[in-house]
């Protein structure tokens, strides 16, 4: 599917939900998320066994009826309910949680022992009844992801009709996808989401990084976003629940990097000289 300038940066819902505690506390940061601009959400049934869900869909509720149009609303199935009758019952148990309508787009979590024909099958039914817009895949390297296309193509999906993203784990510390993955997704045209950008923080005490980041008057966090999503077809997903990150994140959407950034940032974090097995979280 197509991002845009708004949806460039999203926010990410992994371990929200977790303690009943702090939970009011992330209903309120989701609530200023989409309050300040965002307009991308990501969340997948698996995250806190459908408490992410439900606390996004609360958060929409406190919102009103007038902000999910404007939202761009992602959840993920899991293998082990990727059968085509699986698919359709997840995905109705996360629009519950959720309280809407339908999903723009709905990912296969990773792969799992379900054909590849079984999941799409279930993703095609949806589509048909106005449940999910789009369809894509997580967690896929090249060759799984090749064989995805393929099954597409042996079912009789066009272009426009056949998955949009992946959503991988890609950071500064994690760039093993720009040796094959990437350049393919580019080929493709298949939109990269990158999860995990800042490494669940990490990179914001990385002492090279902050240097640089305060050379050019900004935070660690907001270069190695503005970095992991300097190509047009790469959005990215950071989580948050403190509302002044989030507007820290949400800024940096609008950061250009320049060449000599962008080469200083190569010192620090190396691009990758050989294929890599995919990184996971």
């Amino acid at each position: 599917m197509n991002f845009n300038s708004r949806t460039k940066i999203g926010l990410g819902t992994w371990r929200m939900g977790e303690s009943a505690m702090t939970q009011s506390s992330e209903i309120e940061a989701i609530e200023h998320a989409v309050t300040i601009g965002y307009r991308l959400i990501d969340t997948a049934e698996m995250y806190a066994n459908g408490q992410a869900e439900t606390l996004i869909g609360k958060a929409l509720k406190n919102l009103g009826p007038s902000a999910r149009s404007s939202l761009t609303l992602v959840s993920k199935v899991l293998p082990s309910n990727a059968s085509t009758h699986g698919v359709i019952k997840a995905c109705e148990a996360s629009l519950r949680r959720l309280g809407c309508e339908y999903l723009d787009l709905y990912l296969l979590h990773w792969k799992g022992s379900y054909t590849f024909d079984q999941t799409i099958e279930g993703f095609l039914k949806l589509k048909d009844r106005g449940l999910i817009k789009h369809h894509g895949v997580s967690n896929f390297d090249v060759s799984d992801l090749k064989k995805w296309s393929d099954t597409e193509k042996l079912m009789g999906l066009t272009p426009s009709e056949s998955s949009t993203t992946n959503q991988v784990y890609y950071s500064l510390s994690a760039r093993g996808i720009e040796f094959d993955l990437a350049p393919h997704l580019a080929r493709e045209k298949i939109s990269l989401m990158a999860y995990s950008p800042i490494d669940a923080g990490e990179l914001m005490r990385n002492k090279g990084l902050g240097m640089l980041a305060a050379s050019l008057n900004i935070t660690a966090a907001q270069l190695a976003l503005a970095w992991a999503v300097r190509h047009a077809n790469t959005v990215a997903i950071p989580k948050s629940v403190s509302k002044s990150r989030i507007e820290e994140n949400w800024a940096s959407k609008d950061l250009s990097l320049s060449p000599q950034t962008l080469a200083a940032l190569d010192n620090l974090f190396p691009p990758p000289r050989a294929k890599t097995r995919l990184a996971v979280i």
